[in-house]
């Protein structure tokens, strides 16, 4: 009797450990499987951020303060002011104003 309860421990032992083996492989391998997926948007988001620098670079080179003078000049009818239509004013922060 002793030995048949000391080879069911046994036997019971090495099924747990077992199992405990295949759980712990199979969490290994979700495991490897999540930092593959992980490490992939990774790279995603470095090609995305590249592509989005290119983009705002030319964003920015395309609208040029020269075209918007032509515009302003051309589509809008505007123009320069001349020396004597600018006017300056200075403000003193110690005058208060008046009522």
């Amino acid at each position: 009797m002793k030995q048949v309860c000391e080879s069911l421990f046994r036997a019971i032992g090495f099924c747990f450990s077992a199992a405990l083996m295949v759980l712990s492989l199979l969490t290994s391998i979700k495991l490897a499987a999540v930092n593959e997926t992980a490490a992939q948007l990774e790279r995603a988001v470095e090609q995305l951020k590249e592509e989005n620098e290119i983009r705002r670079a030319a964003y920015e080179n395309s609208v040029s303060l020269e075209e918007i003078e032509r515009y302003a000049v051309e589509e809008l009818g505007m123009q320069r002011c001349a020396p004597n239509q600018v006017f300056v004013l200075n403000w003193d922060e110690s005058v208060e104003e008046s009522p």
